[in-house]
């Protein structure tokens, strides 16, 4: 376990489940108990709506008076942010918030992904005075409707995103690898296309998703300053959960411009949920097993461990979890 301190009954990582209701349910990722997570956690995070980050500080905000911040559930420290105004509860709730650095390094970008079928993104550095709006176009695709005299267009949205070496990556197609950079002299958002090899090896997760073929989901997530995709094969997405049949992990050869398919983590754990959240960290170092992806779900309430090297895995389930759409994970991290 980190050394760092602890808030009292909070032990990390975990599982967190947030509501509707707006209340986090924490719960013991050793033994699926529900723990405490201490008077100072609960004070902050009750009545608030949470959005979690990779890197383990969660952006809260008060939905009476609009007052945001980062939270470290660790610690109990926060970082003051601009009062997060125009967008909506139930979309913050499946928000995407990213961190390009610490807070506390120069230049870092806090950067929320609004959720469903909105295009926008929101961003700010901790000294600012207030949040500011982006809409994005990233392309759109044809939605048939048989009978309809003309076909609907939807357009494409950030789903998968990590932030890796101070920009954001999402994945947006199987030939392209997005990038959002605001490294600018203006430090607006710059969105680019690096054109990448799709030759991802042949193992039935790779995101084609043809008619039959199971649907896949897909997590980007840093680690150990390098970019991953992990693919879980999902088997019954609709009826009865998503149950994962098989998990593929590939790395980003920047220089080869392509995804390598891997069979071990370095000894660190991949952390992943719905919604896009994906994380990683020490697996020896934390009480995981290395070499790990952990995804955990709400919808059923369960947790899928999968061995990336023997491609085995368990599934528990997790009894003692509240009935809600929504579960992350919160990780231990150094201090803002």
């Amino acid at each position: 376990m980190s050394s760092q301190q602890m808030t009292p009954g909070l032990d990390l990582p975990c599982i967190a489940f947030h509501g509707y209701d707006r209340s986090t349910v924490m719960l013991s990722l050793s033994e699926h108990k529900r723990v405490a997570a201490g008077d100072i956690t609960d004070d902050v995070l009750n009545n608030k709506v949470v959005s979690p980050t990779a890197q383990g500080l969660l952006l809260v905000r008060d939905p009476d008076t609009m007052a945001t911040f980062l939270y470290n559930p660790a610690t109990g420290d926060k970082v003051q942010l601009p009062p997060l105004r125009g967008v909506d509860d139930d979309v913050l709730l499946y928000s995407h918030c990213l961190l390009s650095d610490k807070p506390s390094a120069p230049g870092c970008i806090v950067l929320l992904v609004e959720g469903g079928d909105d295009t926008f993104i929101w961003y700010c550095h901790p000294e600012d005075d207030q949040w500011k709006k982006y809409e994005y176009d990233i392309g759109s695709h044809v939605l048939p409707y048989p009978g309809e005299e003309e076909d609907q267009i939807e357009k494409e949205v950030i789903c998968s995103i990590a932030a890796c070496h101070g920009k954001f990556y999402f994945d947006c197609s199987a030939a392209d690898l997005r990038v959002i950079d605001f490294s600018s002299s203006s430090h607006e958002p710059v969105i680019t296309a690096i054109t990448i090899d799709d030759t991802v090896t042949n193992d039935s997760s790779n995101g084609h998703d043809d008619d039959d073929r199971p649907p896949c989901q897909t997590y980007l997530v840093e680690s150990d300053g390098e970019l991953y995709m992990v693919r879980l094969l999902v088997v019954l997405p609709f009826e009865n959960g998503d149950e994962i049949d098989r998990v593929s992990v590939h790395r980003m050869d920047f220089s080869k411009r392509r995804w390598c398919n891997v069979s071990d983590l370095g000894g660190r754990a991949f952390l992943v949920s719905r919604f896009y959240f994906g994380a990683s960290c020490s697996g020896a170092e934390h009480g995981l097993l290395p070499d790990r992806v952990y995804f955990v779900s709400a919808r059923n309430n369960t947790l899928q461990v999968f061995d990336v090297r023997d491609g085995s895995y368990e599934v528990q389930k997790l009894d003692k979890a509240p009935e809600v759409h929504k579960a992350f994970w919160l990780l231990p991290t150094a201090n803002p």
